[in-house]
């Protein structure tokens, strides 16, 4: 009895001390982009607006939400490998779950595919199973993408065979863990498409589209990995000013850290309210 008190005296105090670890992290994460920005001339933000950039901000929702479509996809073959859900109402319940993920703690994403799943006739370990191997995937499809992106930057036509090989492999196995690491290697190649969306529009022209876009894959995963960060809002943000440093002038990485910012946003609030009205409007018989 003595050992069970302990051990969750410990636990706590591990949970209490990791969260407090988060913490500071983000505090430091947003000082960092304030002092940033505080370094910069207002007139120098403005100067990077143009058409091409408006219209990278118009696309980069669309790149975001796609990869959310992928994502949706990767996540039903996990937690539903029967096939016992039609696809509206994964989607929905994933959607609920983007939306969720933007509240302080990027946990109720996760809790609410759990409950909304399991009120859909899924079972409870099936769906915690399903998470766990999501995040899983997440960090190996989001790393798998950035080599191939800077392999791209270096040797374009290698790094493409080798991201179709590696694509026709994996499908080509038809287990659910596979075919799920497809859906998420093609959303994450959304998220560097989006990037190089954004990119183009900001960067210098001699600026690799392919490198920024591993770049802010890194960026993605290391705002995934701080679990305080709603949506990894700050972490990701100060991770793409700091390893972005060289690729282009500050006020115009700044640009594209805020309009990928926005991107996002926009790109999960279209996809999770668009699964939201489907389910709550089926096509009639």
């Amino acid at each position: 009895m003595a050992e069970a008190v302990h051990g969750a005296l410990h636990a706590a105090a591990s949970g209490r001390a990791g969260r407090w670890g988060a913490g500071l992290v983000l505090t430091g994460c947003i000082g960092f982009i304030g002092e940033r920005l505080w370094r910069l001339d207002p007139a120098q933000l403005l100067d990077q607006a143009s058409w091409p950039f408006g219209a990278a901000i118009l696309a980069a929702p669309v790149a975001f939400g796609l990869a959310d479509v992928a994502l949706a996809r990767a996540w039903q073959v996990l937690a539903d490998p029967s096939g016992a859900l039609d696809r509206r109402t994964a989607s929905a319940i994933y959607g609920r779950g983007v939306l969720m993920k933007y509240l302080p703690g990027s946990v109720f994403q996760y809790v609410s595919r759990q409950f909304g799943g399991a009120d859909a006739g899924l079972e409870h370990k099936q769906l915690a199973k399903a998470s766990v191997t999501e995040i899983g995937l997440h960090v190996v499809a989001s790393m798998t993408i950035a080599a191939g992106c800077l392999a791209a930057s270096v040797a374009p036509v290698a790094g493409l065979a080798a991201a179709a090989a590696l694509a026709i492999a994996a499908y080509g196995a038809r287990r659910p863990l596979a075919r799920a690491l497809v859906l998420q290697l093609a959303a994450f190649g959304g998220f560097a498409a989006a990037a190089a969306i954004i990119g183009a529009a900001v960067l210098p022209a001699g600026a690799g589209l392919a490198q920024f876009a591993a770049i802010f894959l890194l960026a993605w995963l290391a705002g995934f990995l701080i679990p305080v960060a709603p949506g990894g809002l700050g972490v990701r943000e100060a991770a793409l000013l700091a390893l972005g440093g060289g690729v282009a002038s500050a006020s115009a990485l700044m640009a594209a850290v805020l309009a990928l910012r926005i991107g996002s946003i926009l790109g999960d609030l279209g996809y999770g309210l668009l699964t939201q009205w489907r389910a709550r409007n089926p096509i009639p018989a």
